[in-house]
Formats: structure tokens, C-alpha cells, sequence
């Protein structure tokens, strides 16, 4: 599929703009001097009309019935005038019949003649209108008024600007393709050049491939969006960097953690096969082969629930539940894991409170927290509490253990982190148990926190969201 380039969509798109605004104002400024035109040409005739009108008062005919005006003199002031004024009066005898008489610059008062007996006065007027304007055509305009007895036609011709008229739109006409152009000239230069910094954005990119990750573009670039395009760009190589970074650590500690156990079965095997060996010793191998592949089993299902949780296939309830009742569950089953060992397992006693997730994976987050202090603390104590900060609830886990040095602290959720990388082996741990547990609390909207001091023991903290206490019907 062949796109287009975002200058030449661009360049076209203020061409066309251009061109039509171009156009636009040309008609504009066209239209508006037509309408002035046509206004003045209207105050002409309205100041025509207002001096006839004074003059039928100024050459009445006193010894004629009232509306009599004196023709001969008021014609000669009518050619004086200039222009083309018609005055039209209707009269009605004494048989009833109704005559019209006219006057005008060119002629003395006549008679309209060829009107049917039955001609009104507005039939009268309308065919002499008619008349007036079929002789002037689109070159004149008429005006007419009404003044007593006389109706006062006046014509003026819109010669004085219609040729004006024409010279300005044959003007636009000619200078409208050279502007459009020069335009198109300036909008192409325009968008070359803020695409400049875009098209260096897009060249940095393309040179960025698996080993220059930690390459970044360069910023500012000198325009608002293309930077904040470039900062967008730079945090998302970071996340991408960090991210292959963690599967290259990944990869590598899963294949140690998995070449391990597979070493210790093939040296099982060989032994095992070994000619010589009693029952009891192929049945203590076998024995051992079989903790190592449950091991190994464990270890591939804690990879496959972290898998699935960081794709968001992992199903999770969003429910109200009680978290007193499993900080509870998981106390009793803690007691039952320090048994034979001088810890003293409590809790601090505190109201009832409620959290919003999935209460058998905030179990699983609990059960980790308290498996990994009663490995690691040999003496002294483990309490679990209960605390709100906000629209979060909190439960702590507090061991007398042996602490985590600080510059760790920031690392044990890591998969396959181990302070004590041989201790930990030894204890049954894979590495995994605290990286699962900040997953299933984020999963859940929440997160973990750690406190921890290293003689003196450490305090880990699940933060979920809080939940308002359901009201249970009245018995």
C-alpha cells in the first residue's frame, strides 16, 4: 500500500486552504464593492426622488384642482436635473374613466394612452414600471414612489461601476494564480522545515536496533511536540532496555536454576545405573530423583504463574473480603510451621477490616511473607497487624530475623534474587516466592513495602485497596 508523505499531505492541505481563502477574499472584496455600488447608487436615487418630490410641491398649479402641478416648468427643472425621472398622475372623469399623465425630463405632461377603462391605478403603475425597466435591462435600476396622487419613478444607470466592478474581479482573476502559488512555494518551505526535526527523530530511531538499547534520541529538538515525541520515545527505550535486560537476567537464571537440578539427576541416573548397586541404594536414588523433579515441577509452575500474570492472564477475583479472617488462617498455619522452633508467633489485636481483591492470592501473599520469616528467624518472634492509611489497608509481617543489608533491600523481589545465594539453596527457597507475591498485590491494585535493619529483622507490609464492611441482615 503506497502512503503518502506527511510534508506532501501537509503541503497539500495548506494549498488548498490557501487557494480557498485566496479565493474567498477575492469574492469578498468583489461582493463588497458591488454592495457598496448598489448603496450609493440608491442614495443617488433617494436624493433624486426627495428633490422631485419637493418639486411637485414648488410647481403646483394653484388654478387647477388640488394635485395639479404646472408641466411646463416642472419639466425644465427635470432636464436640469439630469438623469431620467418619470412622474405619473391618475385622474378620474366625470364618466368615471381614469386617465394617467405622465411627465419626464424630455417631454411636457401627456396622457398614457392604450390602457384598458378598467385599468386601476396600481395596473397603471405596474405596466409603466414594466415598461421603464424592460427598456433598462440589467444596466439601470429603478426607483419608485409613492407621493400623493403622483408616483415618481427614478432610473439610474449602473454603468458609472460596473466597469470599475469588472477591472477589480478581472484583477483577482489575474493576481489569484500567482498568490496561490506563492503560497504552495511558502507552504512547502514551511513544513520542510518543522518536519526537519521529525524526520531527525525518525532517522535516530531507525538507528536504534537490539545492541544500541541504551542509546537515547536527542532532546530537546526545538519544537514542543516533536520533543515531547522524543521524550516519549526515550522512556520507552528505557522500559524496553530494562525489560531486555530482565529477560536476559531472566533467562540466564532460569537456565542455571533448571541446569541444576537436571545435573544432580543425570549424576542420579548414572550412579543409580551403575552395576554393583544394592536395592536400598537404587531405592534411596530414586528417592532423590524424586525431590528433585518436585522441586523442578514447583520451580516451572511459579515461572508459568508469573508468565500469565505479567500477560494479564491470570484470573483474579475483585471482590470484597474479610482480610481479618485470612490474616487469621495464616497465623494458625505460621504456628504450625514455627512448631519445635523458639519462635513465638501473635498478632496485634485490632477492629475487623475489609479489602477489595482476590482473597486466596492475598493468602498466597501472606503465606510467602510468613514462610520466608520463619526460614530466616531462628529465635525471637513473627506478628501480623493490621493498619489504613488512607484508601488502602495494610497488613505487616514483623520477624526478629536477620534483616536485609540496604543495598538489597531494592532487589529481593527480583526472580531468582538471593541475599545469601547458598543459605537460601540450602533453606528450599527458588527465588521466586517474594517476586510472585508483589505481582499478585498489583494485580490487585496494591504493593508491598519493606522495612528492614539488618541484627534487628524486617517488616513487610501488603497494601490493598480498602473495602466498606457489607451490612449483614438482622438475625
Amino acid at each position: 500500500m503506497n502512503e503518502l508523505r506527511l510534508g506532501a499531505v501537509l503541503t497539500r492541505r495548506f494549498t488548498r486552504v490557501a487557494w480557498t481563502g485566496l479565493a474567498g477574499y477575492a469574492l469578498l472584496v468583489v461582493a463588497l464593492f458591488a454592495a457598496a455600488a448598489e448603496m450609493a447608487l440608491r442614495r443617488s436615487l433617494e436624493h433624486s426622488a426627495d428633490l422631485t418630490q419637493s418639486l411637485l410641491g414648488a410647481y403646483r398649479d394653484s388654478t387647477s384642482e388640488p394635485g395639479g402641478v404646472m408641466p411646463s416648468a416642472l419639466a425644465d427643472r427635470l432636464v436640469a436635473m439630469g438623469g431620467q425621472v418619470v412622474i405619473t398622475r391618475t385622474t378620474t372623469g366625470i364618466s368615471g374613466k381614469q386617465d394617467v399623465y405622465f411627465v419626464s425630463p424630455d417631454m411636457p405632461a401627456r396622457r398614457l394612452e392604450g390602457l384598458p377603462a378598467s385599468a386601476s391605478p396600481d395596473d397603471v403603475r405596474r405596466v409603466l414600471l414594466a415598461a421603464i425597466a424592460q427598456r433598462a435591462r440589467w444596466r439601470y435600476r429603478v426607483l419608485h414612489r409613492a407621493a400623493g396622487a403622483f408616483d415618481i419613478y427614478v432610473v439610474a444607470s449602473r454603468e458609472s461601476y460596473v466597469v470599475a466592478l469588472g477591472a477589480l474581479a478581472a484583477a483577482a482573476a489575474l493576481l489569484l494564480p500567482g498568490a496561490g502559488l506563492a503560497v504552495a512555494r511558502g507552504a512547502r518551505q514551511a513544513v520542510a522545515g518543522a518536519l526537519r526535526p521529525l524526520e531527525r527523530v525518525a532517522a535516530e530511531t531507525r538507528a536504534i536496533g537490539p545492541a544500541e538499547l541504551g542509546t537515547r534520541l536527542t532532546s530537546p529538538t526545538g519544537q514542543a511536540e516533536v520533543t515531547e515525541l522524543a521524550d516519549s520515545v526515550n522512556r520507552m527505550l528505557e522500559r524496553v532496555d530494562r525489560a531486555h535486560r530482565a529477560l536476559e537476567a531472566f533467562t540466564a537464571d532460569a537456565s542455571h536454576e533448571l541446569r541444576t537440578p537436571l545435573t544432580h539427576l543425570r549424576a542420579q541416573v548414572q550412579w543409580a545405573a551403575a552395576e554393583g548397586r544394592s536395592e536400598a541404594e537404587t531405592r534411596d536414588a530414586l528417592g532423590a530423583m524424586e525431590r528433585v523433579l518436585d522441586r523442578t515441577a514447583k520451580l516451572v509452575e511459579e515461572l508459568l504463574v508469573i508468565a500469565r500474570g505479567e500477560n494479564r492472564q491470570l484470573a483474579l477475583a475483585h471482590a470484597p473480603f474479610e482480610l481479618t479472617a485470612v490474616v487469621d488462617e495464616v497465623r494458625e498455619i505460621t504456628e504450625a510451621m514455627a512448631l519445635g522452633r523458639d519462635l513465638a508467633v501473635q498478632a496485634t489485636p485490632s477492629a475487623p477490616r475489609w479489602a477489595l481483591g482476590d482473597a486466596d492470592r492475598t493468602r498466597h501473599i501472606l503465606l510467602n511473607l510468613a514462610s520466608n520469616a520463619v526460614r530466616y528467624t531462628s529465635t525471637g518472634s513473627i506478628t501480623f497487624g493490621l493498619e489504613t492509611n488512607g484508601k488502602m489497608v495494610g497488613v505487616s509481617v514483623r520477624d526478629t530475623g536477620l534483616g536485609i543489608p540496604p543495598e538489597h533491600v531494592e532487589r529481593i523481589f527480583d526472580r531468582f534474587f538471593r541475599v545469601d545465594q547458598s543459605r537460601s539453596r540450602d533453606l528450599g527457597g527458588s527465588g521466586l516466592g517474594l517476586a510472585i507475591a508483589r505481582l499478585f498485590a498489583e494485580l490487585q491494585g496494591g504493593h508491598i513495602t519493606v522495612q528492614s535493619t539488618p541484627g534487628a529483622g524486617s517488616t513487610f507490609t501488603v497494601w490493598l485497596p480498602a473495602a466498606e464492611s457489607p451490612r449483614r441482615p438482622p438475625p
